[in-house]
């Protein structure tokens, strides 16, 4: 076990978790630097389904029917959600869920051109 206090080793101890007791732990990483955050707000693009709503980092985003079919572009910030069309704002909603974003453009078959 190492004591580290502003990036400095300080002290190296002997670790108190026997090898048993290692392999029981959960979400146990090793040590190490903590991925720094993009600056500034995450952008993703979905597109619009039948239904006028979009999935994105775990939430699911009503737009609205009006607008299926389009490549929107959708702001991850800190307290909400905002959804773009070429430049326009359509729609904010509040970020109540804080999760990962693993896709940043919508693939698969769809048709771009509806």
């Amino acid at each position: 076990m190492q004591v580290i206090v502003d990036g400095t080793l300080v002290k190296t101890l002997p670790s108190p978790i026997t090898g048993l007791q290692r392999r029981r732990l959960q979400g146990a990483r090793l040590a190490g630097l903590t991925p720094a955050a993009p600056a500034g707000a995450v952008q993703v693009e979905r597109v619009v389904s039948h239904t006028g709503s979009v999935k994105v980092a775990g939430c699911k985003l009503q737009i609205g029917s009006i607008h299926r079919g389009k490549v929107v572009t959708i702001v991850l910030e800190e307290t909400r959600f905002r959804i773009l069309y070429q430049g326009q704002e359509l729609s904010a909603h509040p970020r109540v869920v804080v999760k990962e974003v693993k896709r940043l453009r919508a693939s698969g078959n769809i048709a771009y051109g509806i």
